[in-house]
């Protein structure tokens, strides 16, 4: 019976030898894979097929590892009882086999993202004003100068720049200001499709003052509902008005906020466009799923006592985006 046992267990480490050796193969494999990968990245596309086909192949030796660890397993849990150390070896040969498979599959999930995405620019221009309340205080077409009352409000500086004046002797106001052009949905896109713009927000008061008040959003074109977020408040707020408050959140002179908007390609039948919000680039909460009336939305903001500098991608090389769009993924979590 020792004997027997002795030989079970030769076998058996033998056959782990042979895996760890498969498994190291397989990691050097990997590495040089994605080495090449990074020195490869500027190919034409079709040199970017063949390589993520050598990944899903790659996977597919990883799935053939799998089941001959899943095999080995079995026979293991005969012996579970009478070897506790070959035990261990295999949860620990199981985890390294998960990692491994994780990175394969983000792998050829980001370079897939990254052929068929597609990253929009759109210019636009901040030109059309609305203001709540009274519209004497100052000429909406051309804002500039100060309210003739002595309320709060803004001046528009140039294009992408708004200034907030707080009250000299009135009282502050809360301004929306809308992007001139829209985010309209593409006609047949074969591939995903990503608007944003960004704005930072400078506080005209003390960092503390309660008075302060800055969104950020979309208004859609077709039924005037909006999507936006509360910088303030710390809310997400869907078409439907329902707000969504976030468990943490800090909010700071010269923070940069992001909106943007993503629609899928034509064959995507059962995705739908959403919008997506980020905090000094990274995301803040869930995403908003859009299920119908979505085909074009305009950009705004909302603000009191504070001023800000808009940026819609207009010149890239001397004002870039401090949101870097080629690590979007496409989300699968929505409010």
């Amino acid at each position: 019976m020792d004997k027997k046992i002795q030989k079970i267990n030769s076998e058996h480490k033998n056959e782990m030898e042979g895996i760890k050796q498969n498994f190291k193969i397989l990691i050097d494999e990997n590495i040089k894979q994605l080495k090449d990968d990074n020195v490869r990245k500027d190919e034409k596309i079709n040199s970017l097929k063949v390589e993520i086909k050598k990944l899903h192949n790659l996977g597919d030796d990883l799935i053939k590892l799998q089941s001959n660890f899943n095999n080995l397993e079995l026979k293991f849990n005969v012996e579970k009882e009478k070897n506790v150390s070959l035990e261990n070896e295999l949860k620990e040969m199981d985890k390294k086999i998960q990692k491994i498979n994780d990175e394969i599959i983000k792998v050829i999930i980001n370079e897939s993202v990254r052929k068929d995405e597609q990253i929009n620019s759109l210019e636009v221009k901040i030109k059309k004003l609305k203001i709540n309340g009274n519209n004497n205080c100052i000429n909406t077409d051309k804002p500039s100068g100060n309210c003739i009352k002595e309320n709060g409000y803004v001046n528009l500086i140039n294009d992408e720049s708004i200034k907030y004046l707080v009250a000299k002797g009135g009282c502050d106001k809360f301004v929306s200001v809308y992007a001139e052009n829209s985010f309209k949905n593409p006609q047949n896109p074969i591939n995903f499709s990503l608007y944003y713009f960004e704005v930072k927000c400078i506080f005209e008061k003390e960092l503390n003052d309660s008075s302060s008040y800055m969104e950020i959003g979309l208004r859609n074109c077709r039924t005037f509902k909006s999507i936006y977020y509360s910088a303030t408040y710390a809310k997400i707020y869907n078409e439907k008005g329902r707000s969504f408050k976030l468990p943490t959140f800090s909010l700071n002179n010269n923070d940069i906020f992001v909106c943007g908007l993503v629609y899928p390609p034509t064959n995507k039948l059962n995705e739908f466009p959403y919008v997506f919000f980020t905090q000094n680039g990274k995301q803040i909460g869930k995403c908003v799923l859009l299920n119908d009336n979505f085909d074009s939305y305009k950009p705004f903001v909302q603000l009191k006592c504070c001023s800000l500098e808009a940026n819609f991608g207009n010149d890239l090389k001397t004002k870039p985006f401090n949101y870097d769009a080629s690590e979007h993924t496409i989300h699968k979590e929505f409010f």
